[in-house]
């Protein structure tokens, strides 16, 4: 058997201001990170018969500078 519970926000007008910024803050955040995120893909575009061997997203010395290492 499956419960199935629905809430219903009824907030004062002084908590739906603050709800509304906060919606306001997380959709321009989300639109700058998608635009990063297509401008780095147009930057980097190469053909589909082509390997990028000029284009490095992490240099190789970043990847491995927070892992301790373990002998």
């Amino acid at each position: 058997m499956l419960l199935k519970y629905k809430y219903k926000l009824k907030p004062h007008k002084s908590q739906s201001v603050i709800i509304s910024n906060w919606l306001e803050i997380a959709r321009k955040q989300y639109n700058y990170r998608l635009a990063e995120r297509l401008n780095w893909f147009e930057a980097t575009r190469t053909p589909v018969n082509a390997c990028p061997l000029n284009v490095s997203v992490v240099p190789v010395e970043g990847i491995y500078q927070n892992i301790p290492e373990f002998r």
